[in-house]
């Protein structure tokens, strides 16, 4: 009878342990556990199963090494006694390297074998995948870009060192020795682990070998990567073109993590834009694809393919250092001009000839630099508007008030979406319900809508995650009952996201008073000053629930009382709390408790309807004035002079 087992390709589990055997199914749907034992040998060594009819052997990849057919796989299995380990596609024996090459894989294969894909007759419920971190995919099968082209790639290249050059700051050339410095790379990796030695194979990528060669975006390997891993696409946003991304997580598991981004808050972001009124929008070509790689370090940018690997010759996208450096010779190039994010550029001008003018020096310093960029959508390249839209968010600078709201085209994708119809319904994939509610995050952030208002919607989601993170292999593919109130709270956003109102910027006047609130265990109270002394004040005790309440859920409760009992006057309300957490969940418009996002929304609907904007800001426990309150003293007589509460 013939036997042939689904293919796989080589992976080094290395040392025993106690996960138990994982199902590696063949294609006749029986299980290698149902094989026997004369048949699995020691866990952590390279094991072939019953040979093909067609004499399946092992075959050269054209690199210069060996590989294994696809008739091999890797025996991974519970308690069984470590054997010895062979010498495979170039892994030997040493005990150091193992060892490093072990805790970068336990978190990547998780000691399951990586198959390059799925019989037709099996199912997905008993395929194992490669378990992946949660937001990536994990289901085997099709992916919805299959057969699509890659995107043009431009074969540009950036002049780094000329780029290096303009910093006057000096944070691009803190990151540039990981493009150029084989040294600086290698130091950049965990102790141990620059030896490299992992190899995850590609699904589907041969079909664009020939693209990657022809725009200089790879090359084939003339040796062993140090990482050979896994590439796929997306789509891209025109539906008829995909993106390469490689899933780079063992290379970013084996280095330490990347310093900070220097990358604007949107908030901050959206506030810069709406000082101006006039801007010039561009974005780079293949943005990560124009800065080039030094030779020596693109070995660690492998990307598996069956006959022979590829090597990225330029910055990796899916590298958790790519976003850092491409993000800090953005900034180079608008320094003193306007606003970056990552590939976008915004070029802004309070006069249209002030606008002209930093549109001109933008242009001279990415000449200089070789830097290609293109006009977003159908705008000519280099023209100045005053309505524009820039990273997801549609501008109005020619108003009277500066304005903005999120892209209707967006807008509509997500308010329409299938995933927002299976969320609604009470029956959708885990993915489905992230991708609607990393859309909910977002709309939130730029229509200005505090998320405090969705506490049920915040705590599914948290729970959602929590579950995911815990998991061995996270199954986003799974179904999840939706609750009904988080259903309520996602149909009133969809609703506002629907009409997409405008935002009008600027901060209001301010009211010319201060409110402070404080909490002990049993009491709380508050004090608005204005014109230097205190005009009015509350201070109660807590009953029932509440007196058994965290100290941060006690702190949110005297805060709500504050604003809702003494804050009338409309425009900017200073507050003054000594509670960091309650600062933080003002100043952010939710908190990570679900009791908080109630009392914190309570609060907030109530400035909004006085047309008060809240300003949070901590003070030391020994400057709150209204301490002295919650310990016992009682309220002054007001009007009170400060010195009242000392």
């Amino acid at each position: 009878m013939a036997v042939t087992w689904t293919r796989a390709w080589w992976r080094w589990t290395g040392g025993p342990t106690t996960r138990p055997v994982e199902r590696v199914v063949r294609v006749d749907g029986r299980s290698r556990a149902d094989e026997p034992d004369d048949e699995r040998q020691a866990f952590g060594r390279w094991v072939r199963k019953r040979p093909r009819v067609d004499g399946g052997k092992r075959r050269g990849d054209g690199c210069g090494r060996r590989s294994l057919s696809p008739t091999w796989v890797l025996a991974v299995g519970g308690p069984q006694s470590a054997g010895r380990g062979g010498r495979v596609g170039g892994v030997g024996r040493d005990a150091s390297r193992l060892a490093g090459l072990q805790r970068r894989l336990q978190g990547i294969a998780g000691g399951l074998a990586v198959y390059d894909e799925a019989p037709d007759n099996v199912s997905s419920s008993t395929y194992s995948s490669t378990p992946s971190l949660p937001g990536c995919r994990v289901a085997p099968g099709r992916r919805a870009d299959a057969g699509l082209p890659l995107a043009r790639v431009t074969s540009n290249r950036i002049d780094v060192e000329a780029l290096a050059a303009m910093d006057g700051v000096g944070r691009f050339r803190e990151v540039l020795p990981m493009l150029m410095d084989p040294v600086a790379f290698a130091e950049a990796f965990v102790s141990g682990d620059a030896a490299g030695g992992c190899r995850v194979p590609s699904r589907g990528m041969e079909r664009h070998r020939a693209t990657l060669r022809s725009c200089g975006v790879a090359s084939d390997a003339r040796s062993r990567p140090a990482f050979a891993m896994k590439a796929f696409t997306t789509p891209k946003k025109d539906g008829r073109t995909a993106r390469l991304v490689l899933d780079a997580r063992p290379l970013n598991d084996a280095m330490r993590r990347p310093p900070s981004m220097d990358l604007p808050r949107l908030r901050d972001f959206i506030a810069e834009v709406e000082r101006h009124r006039f801007a010039m929008q561009c974005d780079g070509v293949s943005y990560f694809y124009q800065f080039p790689v030094d030779a020596s370090i693109s070995r660690y940018f492998g990307i598996g393919m069956k006959g022979c690997d590829m090597l990225l010759n330029v910055l990796c996208m899916g590298w958790s250092w790519a976003p850092c450096i491409a993000q800090r010779a953005s900034n180079v190039l608008v320094r003193d001009l306007g606003l970056a994010w990552v590939d976008n550029f915004l070029v802004l001008g309070g006069t249209l000839d002030e606008a002209e003018r930093n549109v001109a020096v933008f242009r001279k310093r990415a000449q200089a630099a070789r830097v290609e960029v293109r006009a977003e959508g159908d705008d000519a390249l280099w023209q100045v508007r005053s309505r524009f839209v820039c990273v997801g968010v549609e501008f109005d600078l020619a108003a009277e008030t500066q304005r903005h709201r999120l892209d209707p085209a967006w807008a509509e994708r997500w308010v329409d979406g299938s995933g927002m119809t299976a969320v609604l319904s009470g029956r959708a994939t885990a993915r489905q319900f992230a991708e609607v509610f990393g859309g909910a995050v977002w709309a939130t952030d730029i229509l200005a809508v505090p998320r405090c208002h969705f506490a049920a919607l915040l705590s599914f989601a948290g729970r959602l995650g929590g579950r995911m993170v815990g998991a061995a292999a996270p199954v986003w593919d799974e179904v999840v009952d939706v609750p009904p109130s988080a259903r309520r709270e996602l149909g009133a956003l969809r609703k506002i996201v629907r009409e997409n109102p405008w935002v009008v910027g600027g901060v209001p006047e301010d009211t010319g008073s201060v409110l402070w609130t404080d909490a002990s265990s049993r009491a709380w109270a508050a004090l608005l000053e204005a014109e230097g002394r205190f005009v009015d004040g509350r201070q109660g005790v807590f009953a029932g629930p509440d007196a058994d309440a965290h100290i941060n859920l006690k702190e949110m409760l005297a805060f709500a009382e504050g604003v809702v009992r003494l804050c009338w006057a409309p425009g900017a309300q200073r507050c003054r709390i000594d509670n960091a957490a309650v600062v933080g969940a003002v100043a952010k418009g939710s908190s990570s408790s679900y009791a908080a996002n109630r009392v914190l929304s309570r609060s907030l609907r109530v400035a909004e309807r006085r047309r008060i904007v809240l300003c949070p800001g901590w003070v030391p426990s020994g400057e709150q004035q209204a301490d002295p309150y919650t310990r016992g003293a009682s309220l002054p007589r007001f009007p009170a002079p400060l010195s009242a509460s000392r």
